[in-house]
């Protein structure tokens, strides 16, 4: 007799697509991962222009920027000992 006077009671509502939740999990990957590239590359950008100045310092140095590193590979004078008049 106690159903008479009781709502009846509602079934409980299904939980959501496991295949929605993959694919909500998968778009939240992908956007995270897109947001840290464009993070990098504002990073890389700022790096760049902060270097800028001493590498066109050192670019400057050669006679002509399009040949490459020269041979020297130090920016002070080659020590020889033929150049000493020793030749041990």
């Amino acid at each position: 007799m106690s159903g008479l006077f009781s709502a009846p009671k509602m079934p409980a509502a299904p939980g959501p697509d496991p295949e929605l939740l993959r694919r909500q999990q998968d778009q939240e990957a992908r956007l995270e991962a897109q947001e840290r590239q464009s993070a990098e590359e504002i990073a890389a950008r700022k790096r760049a222009r902060r270097s800028a100045g001493n590498r066109q310092l050192i670019f400057g140095m050669r006679e002509n920027p399009y040949e490459g590193v020269p041979e020297q590979s130090t920016f002070g004078p080659t020590f020889s000992r033929e150049s000493q008049g020793r030749t041990v």
